[in-house]
């Protein structure tokens, strides 16, 4: 049984043999193959581009709690602590056990690659007031990804790249027993035990992301968009009878491209990341500004409002006093401390025709240039302004430290937010030994799961309070997978 009809072209297609295969190179596909080689299965990946090493080349640092740079850096999360505030933030949503495994195994994620040869230079939090999770690859160090490939090959992994999976093959009981492929010699036809699912997600097919979430990109998502990137393992573990798990987008709040990114700006730009005014397109605050500084908050509540959009507004005082004091929030790696030449910045952005940079010389040129109604935020500015005066927001509670008034007479600075993201979250559902469940949570034998198609941690906000997830989810579920696939052929003496 199968879940495509291509009888005929089974019988001239190639044929080859392999304990476990997994379906990508990427950081979730590349740990699943070192992983289930380590445990002596023969391991076979299959790769659809001309390109090993997945659309992120392996990642910037993982999330890890309990190394030995946290210990010698004093840093006192422990695992119970970061179990919670994961379960805590998707108000127990997630899968507590697969949660469980995930924060359990992570400081050994950290040894393990330190052994193959990634150097890690510093653990750091994304803002002041998160925790210091965050695992930082050390620039000069190679890439993580890179440093698998080599593993994998040391270790007689075999990768075959222009190699599309086209279906999941299934025995009478509904086992994973193989792979057909699509490759440059003609099909192809891979028995195996066990079959590793790790492509990515759909983050760059806009299409499905529009489908299950909503959002259309380019218009109010500007996520990271790998074209590659399509969906087709998710469609492979769906139709073999993987239960489906929420498909979303791990989203942050940006300027659209391109000036996207998580908290939405380049260094240039930085002021725009700060607690300064913001409205909706109906010129009326909606949030506490000071969420800005946890861009996954922020994009929650930029999301919501009409179009998807949120316009950051501030005024050349405001950038001044940024300049003399420095900002207020600051990303753990942001080479900078204060605003490097920001006016002449937004004024780039401006000639060159970007529209969601705007500029002007008061509340009711700005409004006529933003598209908003002018009374409306002629209101909501002085609104503002008040509770600047008295230190007191009733409306919406920001802390008095950041309330800076908009006043009369100066030049002002706009910029127009939407939502972004890393890209894809969920597909099909796994349990906490990454072995995929049908619809009553039972395993499907031979078939495993692993990084975006079956992220299902946090639901769609991305935790920014323990940074590094979306690298060592991928990571370490690929690495439980690996080994349980490893595992099951083991058994069943396939």
């Amino acid at each position: 049984m199968t879940g495509g009809t291509h009888t005929e072209a089974r019988a001239e297609a190639q044929h080859d043999t392999a304990d476990v295969v997994v379906l990508g190179t990427g950081c979730a596909g590349l740990a699943a193959a070192v992983s289930a080689a380590e445990a002596g299965a023969r391991v076979l990946v299959l790769e659809k581009t001309e390109r090993v090493g997945g659309a992120i080349h392996g990642g910037a640092g993982l999330f890890a709690v309990g190394t030995r740079m946290q210990r010698d850096r004093q840093i006192a999360l422990t695992r119970d602590e970061a179990f919670h505030r994961m379960m805590e933030h998707t108000q127990w949503r997630s899968d507590a056990r697969l949660v469980s495994a995930y924060v359990e195994q992570s400081a050994d994620t950290i040894d393990w690659m330190a052994g193959l040869g990634v150097e890690f230079s510093d653990v750091v939090a994304y803002y002041l007031g998160a925790q210091p999770t965050w695992h930082y690859r050390e620039p000069d160090s190679p890439e993580i990804t890179g440093v698998l490939a080599q593993r994998a090959r040391e270790l007689g992994v075999r990768i075959r790249t222009e190699c599309r999976a086209r279906d999941l093959v299934t025995d009478a009981a509904g086992a994973v027993v193989g792979v057909t492929a699509t490759t440059a010699d003609g099909p192809l036809r891979v028995d195996t035990g066990a079959v590793v699912v790790a492509t990515g997600g759909f983050g760059g097919s806009p299409r499905l992301i529009e489908q299950h979430t909503g959002y259309r990109h380019g218009t109010d998502l500007f996520s990271f968009s790998h074209p590659e990137l399509t969906g087709d393992g998710i469609a492979l573990a769906l139709a073999a009878g993987a239960a489906p798990s929420p498909t979303m987008m791990e989203t942050y709040v940006c300027l659209p491209e391109p000036y996207w990114g998580p908290g939405g700006t380049p260094p240039e730009l930085g002021s725009f990341r700060q607690p300064n005014l913001m409205v909706n397109g109906l010129a009326r605050r909606f949030m506490d500004e000071s969420v800005m500084r946890h861009p996954g908050y922020a994009a929650n509540a930029v999301g919501r409002q009409p179009g998807g959009h949120g316009l950051m507004i501030l005024t050349a005082e405001i950038n001044a006093h940024y300049e003399r004091q420095g900002w207020d929030f600051l990303m753990s790696k942001l080479p900078l401390t204060g605003p490097p030449a920001f006016d002449a910045s937004v004024s780039k952005a401006v000639a060159e025709g970007f529209p969601h940079i705007l500029r002007a010389g008061s509340v009711a040129k700005l409004a006529d240039r933003a598209g908003l109604e002018p009374v409306t935020l002629r209101r909501t500015v002085d609104e503002y302004n008040h509770a600047c005066r008295t230190g007191r927001d009733t409306l919406m509670h920001k802390p008095a430290r950041y309330l800076r008034p908009i006043e009369d007479g100066q030049v002002l600075y706009a910029a127009r937010f939407s939502v972004g993201g890393y890209g894809s979250l969920g597909g099909f559902a796994v349990d906490d030994l990454c072995r995929a469940v049908d619809t009553q949570g039972l395993p499907i034998p031979g078939l495993f799961g692993a990084g975006r198609d079956v992220n299902d941690l946090y639901g769609g906000t991305y935790p920014f309070v323990m940074s590094g997830n979306s690298t060592s989810f991928s990571y370490n579920s690929g690495r439980i997978a690996g080994r349980s696939a490893a595992g099951t052929v083991v058994v069943h003496g396939r």
